[in-house]
């Protein structure tokens, strides 16, 4: 009687399974039609972005980042865990299969006798629901997250090398200049001297040269010690130890700064990969609210035996007494306190956070990519204003010292003119650094070049 209804109840069964598919959130999110800075250029960057640098030195530095950055090495491991998650769904869809031998001796005071006994027995659970396919559906897109995680990272940690060694650079370039700015006083401090012995200058003046001969030296410790800290911090990216050998460095001012391009703004979505992670862990999280959902519904599974028994081991395989059994089950829970529902609730509950987080994910990528085009502008139009101002300061201070060698002008006037040269050429080198700082990050932002190789399982349902 029991499998009479469920037979009636077939058909209905089969169209409440096609709905359980559950459908992929919008995410709701219109990339704007344009930047609201005009890129340097159209093309998207290459996936060798820092070549556009041309430092040879950097090519070596991010092949030992490769190799040996422990972050990467992490990565990799987890990436390792989801395909083993992965290998693991996979196999629940298949049927299980197991055998036992088994041997016994029975008797009484008269006789004995000894048997041989050998079993197959399979068990397959219909994917009736798709529940089982929403586990693999599940397992498959965290595995992606976790590819393009990985490849997130990988991003980052180029990233983090370029702006780590053009900051190295920035440092060397300054140490120079303030090493020469204090041969320039000390230089300056000797003509002052001379000219207090010979009755031309008061010993005021020798305290002022002296004082600005002071602050310099007082400033390279300081920069020699955020040189050290650099140094530390590209030896832990490279996964070495602070005796870490570097190439030679090219100077800051040879350094090519790029003209990055941009595309359209839509096109940014298919360009970095946390977003495409960010994608995949959404339907992650819609495969498992299908698997929950498909809980709700009975378990329908198949089984089978075959067993072999004969007396004598030799002729358990060539003659012996076999039986077989196959029988069909369905499973239902009828009360579980509320547990299978409530796991639909929980699931689509977690859906809908990774929801959020994939607009977020949407919105901050298009925000960092706005702002770092305009970082990058202004970064050069002040660059250029600060090349302008250094080329005078050193006109004046050239004519100063003249001057005062001359007699014509005092002191102050030429300590005047010295600051201010030390001083624009100290702020243009840092202002070059920010520029191309700022075209890290805007290579950064813009994903470096990355391209997704394929269409996400189910991603084109996000857009």
């Amino acid at each position: 009687m029991l499998t009479r209804r469920y037979l009636l109840l077939l058909p209905t069964l089969l169209l409440t399974a096609c709905s359980l598919s559950t459908p992929v959130p919008g995410s709701a999110v219109v990339a704007p039609a344009q930047w609201s800075m005009t890129p340097a250029g159209s093309q998207w960057p290459e996936r060798d972005w820092w070549q556009q640098y041309q430092t040879p030195e950097l090519e070596m530095l991010l092949a030992r980042a490769e190799a040996g950055n422990l972050d990467l090495a992490t990565a990799a491991s987890r990436l390792r865990q989801a395909e083993a998650q992965l290998r693991q769904a996979r196999a629940s869809v298949l049927p299980q299969v197991s055998g036992s031998v088994d041997a016994g001796r029975s008797g009484n005071d008269n006789t004995s006798s000894t048997s041989y006994g050998a079993a197959l027995s399979t068990r397959y659970e219909l994917n009736f629901w798709g529940r089982n396919q929403a586990v693999t559906d599940s397992a498959r897109a965290t595995l992606l997250a976790s590819e393009y995680d990985a490849q997130t990272l990988a991003l980052s940690i180029q990233a983090s090398v370029v702006s780590n060694w053009l900051q190295i650079l920035e440092n060397q370039r300054r140490l120079t200049l303030a090493r020469d700015s204090l041969a320039n006083a000390e230089r300056v401090l000797s003509l002052v001297e001379t000219r207090y012995r010979f009755g031309a200058d008061d010993s005021l003046a020798v305290s002022q040269q002296r004082t600005l001969v002071a602050q310099l030296r007082a400033s390279l410790p300081n920069l020699e010690q955020q040189a050290l800290q650099l140094r530390n911090s590209l030896a832990l990216l490279l996964g070495q130890t602070p005796e870490v050998s570097l190439p030679a460095a090219t100077p800051l001012a040879d350094v090519n700064v790029p003209l990055v391009g941009a595309g359209l703004p839509a096109e940014l979505l298919n360009r970095r990969p946390d977003i495409r992670a960010s994608e995949a862990r959404l339907l992650a999280a819609n495969a498992d609210l299908t698997a929950a959902r498909a809980a709700l519904f009975p378990t329908i599974a198949l089984t089978g035996q075959l067993g072999a028994q004969s007396a004598a081991l030799g002729t358990l395989l060539s003659n012996p007494v076999t039986a077989w059994a196959l029988a069909a089950g369905l499973t239902q829970s009828l009360f579980d306190g509320g547990g299978l529902r409530a796991q639909v609730d929980g699931s689509r509950a977690r859906q809908q956070e990774l929801l959020v987080e994939y607009r977020r994910t949407l919105l901050s990528a298009l925000g960092e990519t706005d702002t770092a085009l305009g970082a990058v502008r202004q970064a050069r139009e002040r660059y250029q204003f600060l090349e302008l101002a250094t080329v005078e300061a050193k006109q004046a201070f050239d004519l100063a010292e003249i001057r005062y060698r001359a007699g014509s002008i005092d002191l102050q006037s030429l300590l005047d003119t010295q600051r201010t040269w030390y001083q624009s050429q100290d702020t243009l080198t840092q202002q070059r650094a920010i520029w191309l700082l700022a075209s890290v990050d805007l290579f950064r932002a813009l994903g470096g070049g990355w391209q997704a190789p394929t269409v996400v399982y189910g991603a084109d349902q996000l857009r």
